[in-house]
């Protein structure tokens, strides 16, 4: 048995440094669904925003919503307390993300360490792989459905490694039944759990009842919480798999082929390290064909992959499992092999690329436009302000979707086409005002006015950089301070 040792304590001790840093610098949300599912939903029911206003899910009512009600809830009391800024609040929901799945992680290492890496060596590569791979601080620091249900998940799986009484399967069910709840994709994974402790450790039929009864019962309250939500009996599971796999609506978003989920990965995970660390997983299925981790992911992935409209984050959930059954792989192979040359260079150049990316993606804003959103909040919020947009509202995001939980108070907007811009600052008069730009610069001459930009994502210095037209390359957004000259 390998003791836990100085080197994973200061692991873990790092690790919690990068995900509370993470936490505050990852502004904004991975992808669209993360906010306006979540938050813009939960405006929703605080009145903030009208049911024709929010995506097509909610009219299909489709979509869970028991975080929406945590993120109502939260919101209601920090409302109570005092606290209305809406960073402050996206914040505390990522800090909390970060630290529950950061405990959940270093605890469940312990037990796996324990029982599946003998070696010292072997077993701080896994210990820092579960928390240092690049990736795995800011996926972890999202509330998004793919992290909380992953946490659940893997709660489940640590409440059976500890003990297999009664009591730890009832809890475990209704641990996996709230990672049902968060994302019915997970179900998948619960179903192969089931399955291997059914089939391999041969659970009585009694056990398994007494962890299935508690998950349907989760279950049943997630059917009474979107009852609640949708003003009207929903079974958002089944309207789910009606709009998105027998309807095939989620096809209208791209469709990619059975295997698209090897180049994502092999693409966006960054090689060398996801060729490693796909090699592995390889080299892990067949050694651990009797392991709970392994009939939790295949049934997941091998689904997924049918599913035609694929996306990265989809994988996010088992991203332990994966690595585990990675990092084992690649010990396994090297069990009674040399590593050779080209393999040490391949592994210590990954090592320093993946350093070199964590460092990026702890201090990276995860949105752009949310970050936008926090300066116009942080500098405008308190003092009435007139800004111009010179293509859509401000406030506007994916395909003119509406966001109303950033929204500053004192913020007047209006759409404004940038060759009218003149015309519209002397009719009405306007000695200041604030230019919304999706350009780099702004290039339209205004006549008695100076413009100074005030805020832009990308600093000056890369205009040193002649060989790229960065007003036509960039897609961004700029805001210009617009003051008329005195006479």
């Amino acid at each position: 048995m390998i003791a836990y040792n100085n080197f994973q304590e200061k692991v873990k001790i790092a690790s919690l440094v990068i995900f509370t840093i993470t936490a505050f610098f990852s502004v904004g949300h991975l992808q669209s669904d993360e906010h306006f599912q979540i938050l813009e939903f939960a405006q929703y029911k605080l009145g903030e925003i009208s049911a024709e206003e929010l995506p097509w899910e909610f009219g299909e009512k489709m979509r869970p919503s028991i975080q929406p009600w945590i993120a109502y809830t939260f919101i209601k009391f920090f409302d109570f307390i005092g606290l209305k800024n809406p960073f402050t609040i996206t914040l505390l929901f990522r800090l909390m993300s970060a630290l529950l799945l950061w405990y959940v992680i270093i605890s469940l290492n312990k037990i796996v360490i324990k029982n599946y890496f003998k070696t010292t060596k072997w077993a701080n590569i896994f210990y820092a792989s579960t928390l240092l791979l690049w990736f795995i601080p800011f996926t972890s620091v999202r509330f998004s459905s793919e992290n909380i249900a992953a946490l659940f998940l893997l709660l489940g799986f640590l409440q059976l490694f500890k003990k297999q009484s009664n009591i730890s399967f009832a809890i475990a069910g209704t641990y996996w039944g709230l990672s049902f709840l968060f994302r019915y994709q997970l179900g998948l994974s619960v179903f192969g759990a089931y399955l291997f402790l059914l089939l391999i450790e041969k659970t009585s039929i009694l056990k398994l009842l007494i962890s299935i009864i508690p998950l349907l019962i989760i279950i049943a309250f997630g059917v009474y919480l979107d009852t609640l939500f949708y003003d009207e009996f929903t079974i958002a599971p089944y309207n789910y798999v009606k709009a998105n796999i027998l309807d095939d609506k989620a096809s209208n978003f791209g469709t990619s082929p059975f295997f698209a989920y090897l180049y994502l990965f092999l693409g966006k995970a960054i090689p060398p390290i996801s060729l490693v660390l796909f090699a592995g997983f390889i080299a892990g299925v067949k050694p651990l064909k009797k392991h709970i981790f392994v009939w939790a992911i295949i049934p997941f992935i091998i689904i997924h992959s049918v599913i035609a409209h694929k996306e990265i984050r989809f994988m996010f959930p088992v991203s332990y499992l994966f690595i585990f059954i990675s990092v084992y792989g690649i010990m396994k192979y090297f069990e009674h092999k040399e590593i050779k040359v080209w393999q040490r260079k391949v592994v210590k150049f990954s090592l320093y690329l993946n350093v070199l990316l964590l460092v990026i993606m702890t201090f990276k804003p995860m949105n752009g436009t949310v970050k936008l959103f926090h300066y116009i909040h942080a500098n405008f919020n308190d003092t009435p302000t007139y800004i111009i947009s010179t293509k859509r509202p401000i406030y506007s995001m994916l395909v003119n979707l509406k966001s109303t939980f950033y929204t500053a108070e004192n913020v007047k907007n209006e759409v404004v086409k940038p060759e009218d811009i003149q015309t519209h600052l002397q009719k009405n008069d306007i000695n200041e005002c604030y230019i919304l730009h999706e350009k780099f610069d702004f290039k339209i001459p205004l006549e008695n006015y100076t413009v100074e930009k005030v805020y832009s994502e990308y600093p000056e210095l890369i205009k040193k950089i002649e060989f790229i037209d960065w007003q036509k390359k960039l897609r961004t957004k700029t805001i210009f301070k617009i003051t008329k000259k005195e006479e």
